[in-house]
This record gives structure tokens, sequence and C-alpha cells, in this order.
């Protein structure tokens, strides 16, 4: 009799149980049910800037401004969201989008902050809602004429990040789903070219002119150089400078090092440039004023990557161009302000023998 009992109210509770679990399942099928909250999906989009030379996620340090567009399967803009508040320095930062289940496309634009007060900046194309994803690419301005010495950037330019992530799937669901992270490539970098003179006369700013040639003012919406216009970065700061070096010849006669047996003046000089490419020419030159005479004129992505291999990682050509932002080259200049090849050129720290120096 009593386990006849039990039985049935066992029976009961199951059935209870199957009746709670369709009442929950029928409730998250609505907007809201009593007692347990919002069961509608939150989707949240994450980013990561990691495409750095310390292999680490710098986006909650470098990214001021992120911008996400999403287009749906037909290629079209469904929305676009921009977030420039202090939650992007957090390292759990993530973005709320509201859009319906399906499978998207996602395009990021985001921007970063100049240490300078009047830096130029990379100017993102408009996008309307329903338009396509390849009208949204990024151009910078130039200043000056073709008939007027040329075009040319001579600011720093606001750090511009790019990113892409195809076919992501929204899943019909209900609570908070993460989605991404979505990858940055930079697309700004910094160079600080060096002008070392060797007898320790003084140098003045205007001694020499600093330019990079160039054509990569524009990229399109898969972060391509697609600019032909030729132009020049210049400086944006000129700094002097002095250092201590060894005198060789004094070493060789003595078994004791001779250190700071004269002083070298040098300049300093800062520019910025947009993406580099391994395929595309830019090059650096330095250009002798009293006389008009370029005593640097070289390739520069050709030395850039000169120094890869030190760095002992596998990386491409192009993915190392990417993951550094940040280039200081030094070279030195003899008594006749003529470039001292036989000093090398030192670029990120490491010493380089130029191309065309067979003796080194």
């Amino acid at each position: 009799m009593k386990l006849t009992c039990i039985r049935h109210l066992t029976g009961i509770i199951t059935l209870l149980w199957g009746v709670i679990a369709l009442g929950s399942l029928s409730s998250c099928d609505s907007a809201i049910y009593d007692d347990e909250g919002d069961c509608s999906v939150h989707y949240r989009v994450t980013f990561t800037y990691d495409m750095n030379m310390k292999w680490a996620n710098a986006f909650p340090h470098e990214v001021k401004s992120v911008t996400l567009y999403i287009y749906d399967r037909n290629g079209q803009l469904v929305m676009s969201k921009t977030d420039n508040s202090a939650a992007l320095a957090s390292p759990d930062y993530y973005m709320d989008v509201e859009v319906l289940p399906g499978k998207y496309d996602l395009l990021v634009w985001a921007t970063g902050k100049s240490p300078v007060d009047n830096p130029t900046a990379f100017e993102i194309a408009s996008a309307a809602p329903g338009s396509a994803m390849s009208t949204l690419g990024a151009k910078m301005p130039l200043d000056g004429t073709p008939a007027d010495g040329g075009l040319y950037v001579d600011r720093d330019i606001v750090p511009l990040y790019h990113g892409i992530m195809r076919g992501v799937d929204f899943p019909d669901t209900y609570g908070n789903v993460t989605l991404g992270p979505v990858s940055l490539t930079k697309d700004t970098n910094v160079m600080q070219v060096l002008l070392q003179n060797t007898d320790g006369t003084t140098m003045k700013a205007d001694d020499f002119s600093f330019y990079i040639t160039a054509a990569n003012n524009e990229l399109d919406y898969l972060n391509k150089v697609v600019s032909t216009t030729q132009f020049s970065y210049r400086p944006w700061a000129m700094t002097l400078t002095s250092a201590s070096l060894d005198k060789p010849e004094a070493q060789a006669a003595s078994s004791t090092p001779a250190r700071a047996l004269t002083e070298a003046n040098g300049i300093l000089a800062e520019l910025s440039t947009g993406r580099l490419i391994d395929t595309r020419t830019q090059r650096l030159v330095v250009r002798r004023n009293s006389d008009g005479e370029d005593i640097i004129n070289i390739n520069l992505i050709q030395y850039l990557l000169m120094v890869k291999g030190e760095y002992n990682r596998q990386m491409s050509n192009q993915e190392y161009l990417d993951r550094n932002d940040n280039y200081s080259l030094m070279f030195f200049v003899d008594d006749n302000r003529n470039w001292y090849i036989a000093g090398g050129v030192y670029i990120n720290g490491w010493r380089i023998v130029p191309p065309q120096d067979t003796e080194l």
C-alpha cells in the first residue's frame, strides 16, 4: 500500500517538473517572464589588437574610438555603432549590438590618440543603411598642390586600425552571446630618423631636409592600399641631439676602450606614415640643404625588412610591417656632411650594412 503511494507521488513530481520545464521554455519564447528576468538574446561583439610586436592585446591601451559596421548576406549595411567611451579601456570590453539572428559580415574602423595637438587623420567614408561594404574605405587628406612643391603630409597621423570578420553566426537563441573577437591591424607608423655626425661640429635643424616618398594615403574596405597619387611625408618634429661616440682609431691604439672621446651632434626627425606594404616602394630621402644634394636616398621598405630576422619570429614580410608601428633609423655623416656608409645603419637598435657596401 505504502509502496503504491510512493510510486504515485513520484509520478506526480515527474509530471510537475515536465510542466515547469515546458513553462520555462514557453516563457523564453516571450520577451519577459515572471521572476526570471529578460530572456531575449543579447549579442556582444569583442575586439582585439594583438597584431603587434608584443603579441599581446593592446586594444584597451591604444584604441580610443571604435566603429562597428554590420552587413547582411546580401552585402548591405544593417547597422553601425560607434563607441568612444572610457569603457574601451577595460580588458573585458564588448559592444552590445541589436540585429536579427543570422549570418553577418563585420567591418571595423578604429582610432587611437595622437601625442601632439594638431594631428591629421584618415577620413572614413560615410555609410548609409543599405550601402555596400566596398564603399567603406579610408582616405588621408594631403596638403599642397602638384604645381606648388608637390603634395605632402607634415603632421602626425591619428592612429588608425582596421578589422574584418566574415560569416559570423548570430544564433537564434536567448541570453548573452559573445561573438568575435574581431582582430585589428594598425595602419599608421612613426619613423624616427636620426642623423648623427662624427666630427663633433654643431648641426642645425635646417642643415638637412627629410622626407619619405609614398603613395599610400587611401585604403579600401579590405585594408588594401589603393591610392596611386605620389606625395611625401615630412617631419612633424625636428630635435637637435647630442651623443657620445667611441673613436675606433683611438681604441685600436690602446688596449683600454676609449669612451666618449668626441661629442657628435645630431638631428632627429620624426615622421608619420600610413600603412607600409612590402610590395610597394617608399623612399627615405635626406637632402643636404647647402647644395641640394641627396646624401641618403634608400628603399625604406627594403631597409626595414633587413632586421625582421632579429626578432626570432616566423613572420611574412607583410606581417612584420603590420606588427611594427614604430621604427628608428640612425645614420652617420662625416665631416663633409656626406653619409658615412662605413658606420652602417642602425634600425630599431640593430646595426646593418647597406647592401651596396661589400667591404663590411
